[in-house]
């Protein structure tokens, strides 16, 4: 079923055995089912993080549909005795397939934003096939090679030029063929210095644009200057 639908913003609850998680369903205005992105935040954030929230926003505004929920033991979600990353795949588990089931979402067509942790936590996600995104943009991600094994998708990794995990990052990108790294000059772990979000929220909105929703593919780059 096809329709046109305002754009809209609404809590949600996703249920999982155990363990019921907090999130935000961010639709825009747009024929439905649209593609979507689901949001995984890193250590110790939330839902609300400004950053992942200014990225979801901009998702909006192209016709992709954001997803941002807490991870359990944070924000508003419950807690997960086991507290750790086994935890926080599963949750992503939970959210991923609580997307596929909405009526107003392409299954087909659903992205994961991870950022941190989160990144790291996605990649699980993906490589044990608990998850299938269509791809994957992980923000500073503290990787290590072998969490890039066996994920096909296309990857989009952005890190900060002064993020002290930024060789790590090269490393473990360096091992598959279908991750690309961008990295944004003068930008640290959250890019927190000015200008440098803007940036990358630039990138991820790009990316997810054009293999979500098939828009022409620009050119990624190294970020150094600002257009």
């Amino acid at each position: 079923m096809t329709g046109v639908r305002t754009a809209s913003t609404r809590r949600v609850s996703i249920q999982r055995p155990g363990v019921r998680l907090a999130g935000v369903l961010m639709l825009p205005a747009a024929e439905f089912p649209v593609p979507c992105v689901v949001f995984v935040h890193g250590l110790g954030s939330d839902k609300d993080s400004p950053r992942n929230v200014v990225i979801a926003s901009r998702l909006v505004d192209e016709g992709i549909a954001a997803l941002l929920f807490d991870l359990s033991g944070h924000g508003e979600s419950g807690k997960d005795p086991r507290d750790g990353r086994e935890a926080f795949v599963e949750d992503l588990e939970a959210a991923f397939d609580w997307a596929r089931a909405q009526p107003e979402i392409d299954p087909e067509r659903i992205g994961v934003a991870g950022s941190s942790l989160g990144g790291v936590v996605a990649l699980e996600a993906a490589r044990r096939r608990l998850i299938r995104p269509a791809t994957l943009v992980l923000r500073a991600p503290p990787a290590e090679p072998h969490e890039f094994v066996h994920i096909e998708v296309p990857i989009l990794v952005i890190a900060g030029e002064d993020d002290p995990l930024l060789f790590q990052i090269r490393e473990a990108v360096g091992t598959s063929e279908s991750t690309t790294l961008s990295t944004v000059a003068s930008a640290g772990h959250l890019f927190e210095e000015p200008g440098t979000l803007e940036q990358a929220v630039r990138l991820a909105v790009e990316w997810f644009d054009a293999r979500l929703r098939g828009s022409p593919e620009p050119a990624v780059r190294n970020l150094g200057e600002v257009d």
